[in-house]
């Protein structure tokens, strides 16, 4: 059940007065199945998990249940309460709902220690059977050195995937191989900006926003094919693009919204607040993006 490739993370459609537009999720789930893709990650920053209530939560994850089966999707779903016991009640929830991957977001609220994030991890690790990728995500605090998590690794068989999304993550990359024989393998986040540099290193793939999930998928099409230069000329096409957006995290996630909205996926590019305005630089490489999207397309 390894997780490999383009592994987009699903955003949340809000009507105009900022209410989930469960109708445009939908066709959001459709899209992205229809296009090829064999993952997701739900609730993660991209989704405004941050800003969700939790019935919205369960009611938009059982939508993307219904709607993949038939398929062949996988679907990973984030666990990122601070609480422990609240983390493991959620963890047991989307178990049962059906989910293929637990994703645990480690608590960084207020620095805990070391010990005190092991205690988070490994109290959701032990409550659930499915498979668990936990984010390394040092620039937030918590674990500076991913061979932190090898020891949960070593215990727990279910600890199959990390998301290594130290900036470049090539090292952590590296170490978590290392250090599990190739055991546990890896993911990257961060939009893919480092994905030539983790495709060297050895990860299995990654987890961008949504909007342009095909430009991935057309860039993965050329790395499988062992394409290595058109590979690189592909991602340039775009990646510089995200690399700027993805500089703020609320901009990232606004782009992302407004590409789904000129795309005609959803009804509406309403992000809730606190967000950004879409400034006029980034609209114009929101229109270059779309112009290259058609022109991909008329390729195929």
């Amino acid at each position: 059940m390894s997780i490999k490739g383009v592994c987009p993370v699903l955003s949340v459609p809000f009507s105009k007065k900022g209410e989930v537009d469960y109708e445009s999720f939908r066709a959001l789930c459709r899209w992205i199945i229809e296009i090829g893709t064999k993952s997701t990650l739900f609730f993660g920053v991209a989704s405004e998990n941050i800003k969700l209530s939790d019935p919205e939560r369960y009611q938009l994850l059982d939508i993307l249940l219904s709607e993949r089966e038939g398929s062949d999707l996988r679907v990973i779903t984030t666990v990122a309460d601070h609480s422990s016991e609240l983390a493991v009640n959620r963890a047991k929830d989307y178990e049962a709902m059906g989910v293929d991957y637990i994703n645990i977001l480690p608590p960084t609220f207020f620095s805990p220690s070391a010990a005190q994030i092991d205690f988070h991890l490994e109290s959701i690790l032990k409550s659930v059977k499915v498979p668990v990728v936990i984010q390394h995500l040092p620039q937030a605090g918590g674990m500076a050195d991913v061979s932190g998590l090898i020891n949960l690794a070593n215990k727990y068989s279910n600890l199959q995937i990390i998301k290594c999304e130290a900036n470049p993550p090539t090292e952590s990359i590296k170490t978590v191989t290392a250090l599990t024989n190739g055991r546990v393998r890896t993911l990257i986040g961060w939009g893919g900006i480092f994905w030539k540099e983790g495709v060297a290193a050895g990860t299995d793939g990654l987890q961008p926003g949504c909007g342009l999930t095909d430009l991935y998928l057309w860039a993965e099409r050329a790395l499988v094919a062992g394409d290595q230069k058109e590979f690189e000329l592909r991602l340039n096409r775009f990646i510089p693009h995200v690399a700027k957006w993805i500089s703020n995290l609320e901009l990232l996630i606004a782009a992302e919204k407004d590409v789904l909205y000129r795309r005609g996926i959803i009804e509406s590019n309403y992000c809730r607040n606190p967000t950004v305005s879409l400034d006029p630089q980034t609209s114009l490489e929101i229109e270059e993006m779309l112009a290259l999207v058609e022109e991909v397309q008329a390729n195929v």
